[in-house]
């Protein structure tokens, strides 16, 4: 649980970045200006647990509807003991249950000689961030052409001005073909979005992507990395030197 803590403070200030904040009981709200997309607003425990985590679940959904925006949480299981339980009584569903992993600055296993080149996205080279954004999509189960594949594009694009994300692909013929990002909130980062095309994966690119992605982040002063890994990723992120510390858990609202 000591692990954790840090991350979920680092959790919390990437979330603010570029979102408008609203303190509720028992949770702050994250919310997207850009956009109304699900995946990009939402809820996650305040340091301080509301005296009745039933009472606190059952007026948020109320509380994201007032700004126009659908529920969501996300939360380290162990910092919030009796959450998950409360939310499953009022039928809130359960969307990911996923390790999380830690990695410290120095801890990076070293990459192997030959790996795939990586280049971080330049934010006036439009053309590549959207086949990457259309790709990533496509990745985890959209369309190309789905309205939603380039949604994250301003928050990204905001991101890489300020320094909040940095991120990039390995490209195959030109085209980004794996990538992935790191959302910092002070000096702890979230490696997220870890993604390959369909048709090019199990050559190592995301591997590749991930490590030289690391390597600058704890360059420019990341001192920790987070993630939750999806299932089948664990031999990935243990070949980069992440160990688990805990779970996390996000939640749709019934």
């Amino acid at each position: 649980m000591t692990a954790l803590r840090p991350l979920a403070a680092g959790m919390r200030a990437a979330a603010a970045e570029g979102r408008t904040v609203v303190p509720v009981d028992g949770f702050v709200l994250y919310l997207a200006p850009e956009s109304s997309a699900p995946h990009l607003s939402l809820a996650i425990p305040s340091e301080t647990a509301p005296t009745d985590w039933r009472a606190a679940l059952a007026a948020l959904p109320a509380a994201f509807a007032a700004q126009g925006r659908s529920a969501r949480i996300e939360a380290f299981v162990e910092l919030h003991p009796g959450l998950v339980e409360a939310a499953a009584s009022l039928g809130w569903r359960t969307a990911m249950t996923a390790p999380v992993m830690a990695l410290v600055r120095g801890s990076l296993t070293p990459m192997p000689a030959g790996a795939a080149a990586y280049r971080a996205f330049d934010p006036a080279d439009d053309a590549r961030l959207t086949a990457a954004l259309r790709g990533a999509h496509l990745a985890f189960g959209g369309s190309e052409d789905d309205p939603d594949a380039t949604s994250w594009r301003p928050r990204l694009l905001r991101g890489l001005a300020n320094g909040a994300i940095l991120a990039g692909a390995v490209d195959v013929d030109g085209v980004p073909r794996a990538g992935a990002a790191l959302q910092r909130g002070g000096d702890v980062a979230e490696l997220a979005g870890v993604w390959t095309h369909p048709a090019f994966r199990r050559r190592g690119l995301a591997h590749a992507a991930c490590h030289a992605l690391l390597a600058a982040g704890f360059a420019a002063g990341v001192a920790q990395a987070w993630l939750s890994a999806a299932e089948g990723a664990l031999t990935l992120y243990q070949r980069l030197g992440f160990e688990r510390v805990g779970t996390q858990v996000n939640l749709d609202a019934p």
